[in-house]
């Protein structure tokens, strides 16, 4: 089975079930004051496009790009389905985004995600992303919870 990525908008009907699935996986790792999961679909001020994995029928993962109007750019929403891990799916949506950021000239990537993804920061670190400081708004309040990670992708 091989994976293939499709950029659509925050709106489509699948990708709002795979972010559900997510919320669904992390509200119980996390106190409410540390859960950072976003509504896309409210992401008024910046740009976002998303991304889905699809395999043969079934829609297993999604990632979006989000790029402040200050011109940040934030991985949002990594996830795939647990029934298709381990076949690289998450890889090809980052390298999806990546790719789409540097078509937008953009030169650096961040992320954040929580203490308890540890099989998530293993694959960013595998992917090149490094730990840095709290970014972007995530600077006015750094929550110990979470992971703050960078790439430089031009």
């Amino acid at each position: 089975m091989s994976a293939q990525i499709f950029e659509t908008d925050a709106t489509h009907p699948h990708l709002t079930r795979l972010i559900a699935e997510l919320d669904a996986y992390q509200y119980p790792l996390y106190p409410p004051e540390s859960f950072q999961g976003i509504n896309i679909t409210e992401l008024d001020e910046g740009e976002i496009t998303c991304f889905m994995a699809k395999v043969d029928d079934d829609w297993a993962g999604c990632a979006c790009l989000y790029i402040t109007r200050q011109g940040l750019a934030e991985m949002k929403r990594v996830y795939v389905n647990p029934l298709f891990r381990g076949q690289g799916i998450a890889s090809l949506l980052i390298a999806a985004m990546e790719k789409k950021l540097k078509a937008l000239g953009h030169r650096e990537l961040f992320l954040e995600t929580g203490v308890f993804q540890e099989k998530a920061i293993t694959l960013y670190e595998k992917l090149g992303y490094s730990r840095t400081q709290a970014f972007g708004d995530y600077q006015q309040a750094p929550d110990p919870l979470s992971v703050y990670m960078m790439k430089a992708v031009a």
